[in-house]
């Protein structure tokens, strides 16, 4: 009786620690902090097979864009507050406030998507409670800062009149986009118009969190060492 009892406890305890498992890793957990700043060099183009189409002139106003830069304002729970700041080439900056809810999926900024959680798994929904996209592999890129992990998120769109490929590398540590690329075509009888823009970090400004338990752990160490050199220090007192 007691051997099977305690094959059930086994049993149960394995059990739970699958499902904590599983649970744990759809959490979603903001990997960047307040004051992280995050340069992206933009480009921009557009050719059509048509010659007589005219390149519109949002896109000519677009491509005279020197960087955009997505600065963290504040992190609520797992809502994060973005400026999106688009500087051209003539020193005119544009800025748009707005919240990313990494958790929900609810985006209030141009391109929001670039801002995801931190430490998600390939096969893994991209926001645990919101959106059905997933997230592919990981591997080792290079980039202006070094080698870094990514994640992958790949998106492709086709039909009769229109094609869409969005690409995008994060860096899996803090949830930030590293590379972004999307690609739209649009066919007109037997003209093709495509449209690309691409984003790639230039600098990012990170501020590493300084972990609570850790400070407590100083803070210990601290308290511990004036109270060794205090009682060294105090004299002894006679019987």
């Amino acid at each position: 009786m007691k051997r099977t009892l305690n094959v059930i406890v086994i049993t149960i305890c394995i059990l739970s620690i699958a499902v904590i498992g599983t649970v744990t890793a759809q959490i979603a957990i903001v990997g960047v902090t307040k004051g992280n700043t995050f340069t992206y060099n933009y480009y921009i183009s557009w050719n059509s097979t048509n010659p007589t189409a005219v390149v519109p002139a949002a896109y000519v106003d677009l491509n005279n864009t020197n960087f955009v830069q997505l600065r963290i304002i504040n992190v609520t729970n797992t809502a994060i507050n973005i400026d999106f700041v688009r500087t051209f080439k003539n020193g005119t900056t544009i800025t748009q406030n707005g919240n990313v809810d990494v958790n929900s999926q609810v985006i209030g900024i141009p391109y929001g998507t670039l801002i995801i959680r931190a430490n998600a798994n390939p096969n893994e929904r991209i926001y645990p409670a919101g959106g059905h996209a997933t997230l592919n592999e990981t591997s080792l890129r290079t980039y202006s800062m070094g080698e870094v992990e990514t994640i992958h998120y790949l998106s492709s769109t086709n039909s009769s009149t229109n094609d869409e490929k969005t690409e995008i590398y994060y860096d899996r540590a803090t949830g930030a986009a590293l590379e972004y690329n999307f690609v739209t075509t649009e066919k007109l009888g037997t003209f093709v118009t495509t449209t690309q823009v691409t984003m790639m970090i230039n600098s990012w400004d990170v501020i590493p969190e300084f972990p609570t338990t850790v400070f407590l752990a100083g803070l210990l160490i601290a308290s511990a060492i004036v109270s060794i050199v205090v009682k060294k220090r105090s004299p002894q007192l006679n019987d």
